[in-house]
């Protein structure tokens, strides 16, 4: 959010007052700190864009290995687990085909 024109120039002055009073201080944060709080904005929404792409790739890569799988090109074989059990049998039946195969 954008500081309004006061409140740009109160920090200034908040700014310079701090350069005289505490020079060693100042020059240790290295300029003015709204350069710092804007890049840091910055780099926050593109750690989150990053994060929110990272996410999709996943469910979609996931959602490829599961159209892929064995048992999605049998057409009998889902149908035997989902009336045999319910759905935790199924998973004990993947699990099972999986140890067989590896």
């Amino acid at each position: 959010m954008a500081l309004s024109d006061r409140e740009q120039q109160l920090l200034e002055q908040m700014e310079r007052a701090l350069a005289s009073e505490d020079p060693r201080f100042a020059s240790a944060l290295g300029g003015s700190m709204t350069n710092r709080i804007a890049t840091k904005s910055i780099g926050i929404a593109v750690l989150g864009v990053v994060g929110f792409l990272a996410i999709v790739s996943g469910f979609y890569f996931a959602n490829l290995g599961a159209k892929s799988s064995p048992a999605a090109t049998k057409p009998g074989a889902a149908s035997k687990t989902s009336t045999s059990g319910g759905f935790m049998q199924g998973l004990e039946d993947r699990w099972d085909r999986r140890q067989d195969n590896g």
